[in-house]
């Protein structure tokens, strides 16, 4: 065999693992839709929290933000490690990281109003996972990481009312 032919052979068993890689992620999106929109959102807005904490405990003054931003941080990792190792175990594609940066433009006041609203937005995600998810498996993580979001909102919303 020629070292073209060679190559060609390669590229096309390239192109067909390429193509069962995507087979098998789109046969899980069908067979679990909700469930693997669930992985992408649960991961999106737990690693926001952990980049936004981050930043909070670089640039903050104030204690009591300090604080939220460590227990932010320290639940948000273990929450997405919990998550990816479930994702990894039910063979659905991995969440991808989120990389991007905080905001530059840093106030306790942003930061604060800002978990307020994505505690929120995770709460409720998880709340439908928790009731209406196809799988048990991530319908018990759900149910097991709400105290942690719920005890994180009331801990931002006393940050914001004191």
């Amino acid at each position: 065999m020629s070292y073209a032919s060679g190559m060609l052979v390669n590229r096309a068993a390239s192109m067909l693992c390429l193509g069962l890689v995507m087979a098998a992620v789109a046969h899980a999106a069908d067979q679990f839709p909700v469930d693997t929109e669930f992985v992408r959102m649960a991961e999106q807005t737990g690693e926001q929290a952990v980049v936004d904490a981050r930043f909070a405990l670089k640039m903050s003054h104030n204690a009591g933000v300090k604080e939220a931003a460590s227990r932010l941080q320290s639940d948000g990792i273990a929450a997405n490690r919990k998550l990816l190792a479930l994702a990894v175990e039910k063979g659905w594609p991995a969440p991808a990281l989120n990389t991007a940066d905080p905001v530059l433009d840093y106030s306790d006041y942003h930061f604060v109003s800002r978990q307020i609203r994505v505690q929120q937005k995770a709460i409720a995600l998880y709340q439908e996972e928790a009731a209406n998810g196809a799988d048990t498996d991530l319908q018990e993580f759900a149910r097991d990481a709400l105290p942690a979001l719920e005890r994180g909102l009331i801990s931002l919303r006393s940050l914001r009312s004191s």
